[in-house]
């Protein structure tokens, strides 16, 4: 019954495997080939044009991916949303697959409902 199982385990871990390798290789950066970029790289916003920007935690590189409105909030061309804050700190709503990661559990109010 053990060995079932550890087969069991050894071939679901070889998926996960394969799955994150794909989801790497598909979302790498485009500059220099990073393969992190994926799974994590910095959200920008220039104030003056209003595009938001991914940013290449390895190279630098930025790709542009949105357009921020007047109130910071930002709508990503891949489906998503989120804010940024006067200082430029971005804050996801976790919309997105793997576009914008984090959450802030919206509200504004600091919860609670009603008045």
């Amino acid at each position: 019954m053990d060995t079932d199982f550890l087969f069991f385990l050894a071939i679901a871990s070889g998926v996960v495997g394969v799955v994150f390798l794909l989801i790497a290789i598909t979302n790498r950066c485009p500059a220099c080939g990073s393969l992190s970029h994926g799974f994590k790289s910095d959200k920008v916003w220039d104030r003056e044009t209003g595009n938001a920007y991914f940013v290449c935690r390895t190279c630098g590189d930025k790709q542009l991916k949105g357009q921020v409105s007047a109130d910071g909030s930002v709508m990503w061309h891949g489906g998503g949303s989120g804010n940024f804050d006067e200082n430029g700190d971005y804050t996801g709503d976790a919309g997105g697959a793997f576009g914008d990661g984090g959450g802030d559990s919206g509200g504004g109010d600091g919860g609670g409902g009603g008045e």
